[in-house]
């Protein structure tokens, strides 16, 4: 097996490669003064099992166009079978059609990935984890989870037994997931919107957070609003120490900002994007994973 990491998971890619005791191959790339994307394998992947690494955060569309160019010239050289590793997939907000005339952009994205040769495809708490059961193609996919390893690295930070909770009850899941790792307990924010002004309203309700840690997971961090209003509502109910999670964190605009500004202790997320924020990485999950389905 080798493993190609991308040029968006240049570091994450290797950690990989080193969890699995793995070559990791060098790939040239470049931007044309006119935009366009170069990509260049530098080693022989003939009759190899592959694991293509390559996150498709901002700049999306670039990333997404460099994915698809070394699982495309991967397969063009002869590999095996080939595994993509899609930490964090663009366009996973666009699972359905709220509109008419609208574009269902993961399908779209998940049939390009598809037809270039990918066998399966690994992405890490993807947005909405019912959008993959309508997925009717051939390529499987495997969606992993990020929340217990965070939930344990801010237990070795001293927060065992801090409450776990989720923006809104889309995010239970999670909570769930940390609480088996903080034994602190959990819960979620009810919202609800105002017919009249259309803005939303946030509760935690039968929860006293009062001289409590609390840490807010969720999967995405992107321009920090709904977190934000969920830690300044804990600061008002009295809570001690909260923390911001999230597996990608994005944060977009002044998002840092909004966030620290109403309270939060800290913000921690994973190298699914890398930034200043990703104290986590996901390589340990990602390899355990291709161990146990038999890499």
């Amino acid at each position: 097996m080798k493993v190609i990491p991308g040029p968006a998971s240049a570091e994450l890619g290797r950690k990989i490669a080193i969890e699995l005791g793995v070559e990791a191959l060098t790939v040239h790339h470049k931007l044309f003064p006119d935009g366009e994307s170069y990509i260049r394998l530098d080693g022989s992947v003939k009759g190899e099992k592959v694991l293509i690494v390559q996150t498709t955060s901002h700049p999306q569309d670039t990333r997404l166009i460099q994915l698809l160019q070394l699982t495309a010239t991967a397969k063009d050289y002869g590999a095996e079978k080939i595994t993509c590793c899609v930490p964090y997939l663009a366009y996973s907000r666009q699972d359905k059609r709220f509109l008419e005339g609208e574009a269902e952009s993961l399908k779209i994205v998940l049939k390009l990935i598809e037809s270039t040769g990918v066998d399966d495809l690994i992405v890490i708490d993807i947005h909405n984890e019912e959008s993959l059961k309508r997925w009717e193609g051939v390529m499987q996919i495997w969606n992993l989870s990020a929340t217990p390893i965070i939930a344990d690295h801010l237990k070795k930070m001293g927060l065992y037994g801090a409450y776990s909770l989720g923006p809104d009850k889309g995010a239970i899941r999670l909570v769930k997931m940390a609480d088996n790792v903080l034994k602190g307990g959990y819960g979620f924010f009810e919202k609800e919107r105002d017919r009249i002004t259309g803005g939303i309203q946030m509760t935690i309700k039968e929860v006293d957070v009062g001289g409590r840690d609390v840490i807010v997971f969720d999967d995405i961090i992107s321009s920090g609003g709904t977190m934000a209003k969920a830690v300044s509502l804990l600061r008002s109910h009295g809570a001690r120490r909260i923390v911001a999670a999230c597996t990608h964190g994005l944060l977009t605009g002044d998002a840092e900002r909004l966030i620290t500004n109403a309270g939060a202790e800290f913000i921690i997320a994973t190298d699914s994007v890398p930034s200043k924020f990703s104290s986590v990485s996901v390589a340990p999950i990602v390899a355990q994973h291709l161990r146990k389905i038999g890499y």
